[in-house]
């Protein structure tokens, strides 16, 4: 173990301290100077923190405050109840179109992709790496991707999904390049926290054994002169680059970072619709008498017991059971309350839900499940905003996966394949249509489209199935349309012999 010098500007114990303090100030919501509050006044440049993002993105939005203290415990378990997951809607109706099919590189022999970059993305699991990766970018606004070299036990280079709540990146104002990069995190194991410090050309490894630093929400984070070096998982490999790549959403903001109060609307909206249908089952009751000095109830006038009403247990004499029978007083009135007609809530509820559908460009049907009674005019129209949506999304994800694939190529050897001018992704579609409807844009574009672009773009094959299955496929229905009839065994009738005359 190295100690670690923090002093001089940029050096790797520079920026692992800068970055440290960065990353966990992003994640608790200390950016620009000040702490992000929840109820704060006045416009903030702070961010949200990230763990509350992660808090509303898992359905658990953080309770009501206005909570008597006398009946908190209580009422908090049915304050749970009064909450709608929405958040993650808005990041699955997104992340779901930007599924990941191939890339195709300089050196593809074939317009289907590459099939260097299909083994990699197989040994991998890249499509399920993939949607981690858009996931943390479209709910928290960053993702992250690492690329690790070839080693004894593996000879491909590793491609994993990373979340900004453990990584962040500098990068150079001008041209966007990677100047460093930090993955931080705790291991209960061993109890220590690691520091892992990309920088171009290299990983240095950083251990703190003991308690953790680091902060829980609304805590400061202050960088520990006990991180040591460990030279032993260090290393250093060719090419000078960064081996930690960004993938950034628009404006560098999550999907529903900037509709938290609209969120914070509807669940308090939802808790009050489902609160006041609870408590209404239990009506309030009453009793109204016409004199009020007359006493209630079964009161012997010779027992002693202190005149008026004020030490009677009207909980005892009026109690609700199918086998009560309550005496009342002669004139005596029952009042009971009425009823709250819960459909204007409910249909505030969906209001709600249809303004955040169009101020994200969501679906209607995705958030609402009767959305199909509106117009076919009105949900085509948000349609074709949310594909435009997808297709910003997923221009603004080509370019680091470009980067990606760049990396791993270049760690196996393959630099024939690593310029990143010439990776290009190939991406899923963005709408799924019917099979008949597939099948009728197909035979009206056979003979006059490529019958492989057919089949993957119409019809929706992914191009490792062209290449690997249909190819075969149809080559053998080919042979077999080619293969003449065999004759028929039956003898022929022989001519008639002539006769003589």
């Amino acid at each position: 173990m190295v100690p670690i010098e923090t002093d001089d500007a940029y050096t790797p114990g520079w920026w692992l301290k800068v970055l440290s303090q960065r990353l966990q100030d992003r994640r608790t919501g200390r950016l620009s100077g000040k702490a992000w509050a929840r109820n704060q006044v006045a416009s903030s440049k702070s961010r949200p923190p990230l763990d509350l993002l992660d808090d509303y993105w898992r359905g658990d939005p953080p309770l009501r405050r206005d909570i008597h203290s006398g009946w908190a415990d209580q009422f908090r378990q049915y304050a749970r109840m009064g909450r709608i997951n929405v958040a993650d809607l808005l990041v699955s109706s997104t992340a779901n179109r930007m599924g990941l099919r191939d890339f195709r590189t300089a050196l593809a022999d074939d317009e289907l992709g590459d099939e260097e970059a299909r083994n990699l993305m197989r040994r991998n699991n890249l499509r399920i790496v993939g949607r981690d990766v858009h996931d943390y970018m479209l709910g928290f606004g960053d993702g992250y991707t690492i690329v690790t070299p070839p080693s004894d036990k593996r000879d491909w280079s590793a491609i994993t999904a990373e979340s900004p709540l453990e990584c962040i990146t500098a990068h150079d104002p001008v041209t966007g390049a990677g100047l460093a990069g930090l993955k931080m995190f705790r291991d209960e194991w061993d109890e220590a926290d690691w520091a892992y410090l990309h920088l171009p050309g290299k990983v240095m490894v950083a251990r703190l054994t003991g308690p953790t630093t680091i902060p829980k929400v609304d805590r400061k984070f202050t960088f520990s002169k006990k991180w040591e070096w460990d030279e032993d998982l260090s290393e250093t490999f060719e090419g000078g680059r960064l081996a930690m790549v960004r993938f950034r959403n628009r404006r560098g903001v999550g999907e529903f970072e900037q509709q938290l109060d609209t969120l914070d609307r509807i669940n308090d909206k939802v808790f009050n619709e489902w609160w006041i249908g609870k408590i209404q089952a239990f009506r309030q009751r009453a009793v109204e008498v016409p004199d009020e000095d007359e006493p209630l109830g079964d009161i012997d006038p010779d027992a002693d017991q202190p005149e008026g009403d004020d030490d009677i247990d009207w909980q005892e004499i009026f109690v609700s059971g199918p086998d009560a029978l309550w005496k009342l007083p002669k004139g005596a009135k029952m009042w009971e309350s009425g009823v709250v007609d819960l459909n204007p809530m409910l249909q505030s509820i969906k209001q709600e839900l249809e303004f955040l559908a169009s101020v994200t460009s969501t679906p209607l049907n995705t958030i609402t499940p009767d959305a199909a009674k509106g117009s076919a005019e009105g949900a085509s129209l948000m349609r074709e905003e949310h594909v435009f949506k997808i297709g910003d999304r997923r221009d603004r994800a080509d370019g680091s996966w470009a980067e990606t694939l760049s990396l791993a190529f270049e760690f196996q050897g393959m630099k024939d394949r690593a310029d990143v001018s010439k990776i290009e992704t190939l991406w899923g579609p963005m709408e799924v249509h019917s099979l008949e409807v597939r099948a009728a844009a197909a035979a009206a574009l056979w003979g006059k489209v490529p019958s492989e672009a057919i089949l993957v773009d119409v019809l929706g094959y992914s191009p490792a199935d062209v290449v690997d299955r249909l190819r075969a496929l149809r080559n053998r229905d080919l042979i077999h349309s080619n293969t003449p009839t065999p004759a028929s065994t039956t003898p022929a009738t022989p001519a008639p012999t002539p006769r003589a005359v």
